[in-house]
């Protein structure tokens, strides 16, 4: 299992939006697909698609433990392959 941390804010997001932190790491692992973000260079998002939603989570660090800023669905990419 890798090291993550969870935000504060992460963290209120988890119980808002009715996440769990299991699921969260286990999309991180097996995301579908990352992107780097264009400004920040250590900030970075993992894609998993569930259903036919996507779910992204914004993610700081380049190695271990990685902190998890937030995560939420993104509905600007629901139709993508």
């Amino acid at each position: 299992m890798i090291k993550v941390n969870f935000t504060n804010h992460a963290k209120d997001m988890l119980k808002e939006r009715k996440f769990t932190e299991e699921g969260i790491i286990s999309a991180l692992i097996e995301r579908d697909w990352s992107e780097d973000d264009e400004i920040e260079t250590e900030i970075w998002y993992a894609f998993k698609k569930i259903g036919e939603r996507v779910l992204r989570v914004v993610v700081k660090g380049r190695e271990e433990p990685y902190i998890i800023i937030t995560m939420f669905y993104d509905r600007r990419l629901r139709n993508r392959k």
